[in-house]
């Protein structure tokens, strides 16, 4: 019996990356979101055996609540997909300490101490898929606590990819640009005087599409997926063009 871990099910990447994986032979499921009603709605639609833990990974006890259901049930674990998240745009004098303070901690904390505690319990030929963005490869004014710790899950995933190697495991960071989900409209909702239209965050990369071609990369032991034409240039970009002049070209 296969069996995938996922964060941020209730919704967007998260719970596409459940169809996909359906699709693909996982017969056994974790969500893991705050929204317990839609994880069960997904896994009702998917029709196949799911648990459901409603936690806010934000939170110490949302993480201690995915940390004792390991310790208790010690899984076989196919898959793990960390794609909680989310991003508020403002500048650092819009922005909340409090929302500066959850966003490190869903984006990067949780993402990181998840992975660690899910490692020791996944199969041979396991893998794992952190979310990663294309703000990953440009300093964005504006969005850059979202940003840096998207840069940093990126490096951190494929470094974490070298070292698990031995074990049979591999590590894939999903680095999409503007994906069709609810975050959007969730990172534009403040709207301070620095806050772009949701209309301006464009092209949007169809989800069922882009996380399709996560999971085939992933499953070629690829330790970076990008996709997207202008995320793609943005990567190349990144290797080519002085940061400053990226971070002009973000604001324009």
């Amino acid at each position: 019996m296969a069996l995938a871990i996922i964060t941020g099910a209730s919704s967007g990447i998260g719970a596409e990356f459940a169809r996909q994986l359906a699709g693909r032979g996982v017969d056994e499921f974790w969500f893991v979101a705050r929204r317990g009603e839609r994880m069960v709605s997904l896994g009702e639609e998917l029709g196949v055996k799911y648990k459901v833990i409603e936690a806010d990974l934000a939170t110490r006890d949302g993480i201690d609540k995915v940390l004792g259901a390991l310790r208790d049930e010690r899984p076989s674990v196919k898959y793990f997909i960390s794609a909680a998240g989310f991003g508020d745009f403002g500048g650092f004098d819009e922005i909340t300490p409090e929302c500066v303070e959850k966003m490190i901690d869903l984006n990067v904390k949780a993402s990181v101490t998840l992975t660690h505690a899910v490692i020791p319990f996944m199969e041979r030929g396991g893998r794992i898929i952190t979310l990663g963005s294309g703000s990953a490869f440009t300093p964005l004014p504006y969005f850059n606590v979202y940003a840096a710790g998207k840069a940093f899950i990126l490096h951190y995933t494929k470094a974490l990819n070298y070292e698990i190697k031995k074990y049979g495991l591999r590590a894939t960071c999903f680095c999409p640009g503007w994906v069709h989900t609810e975050f959007i409209g969730k990172a534009v909702e403040n709207g301070g005087s620095s806050t772009p239209k949701a209309s301006a965050l464009k092209p949007l990369l169809n989800c069922k599409k882009v996380v399709r071609g996560c999971v085939r990369a992933a499953n070629r032991g690829k330790a970076m997926y990008v996709t997207g034409k202008f995320t793609k240039l943005q990567h190349i970009l990144y290797r080519l063009a002085p940061h400053g002049l990226l971070s002009k070209v973000w604001l324009c």
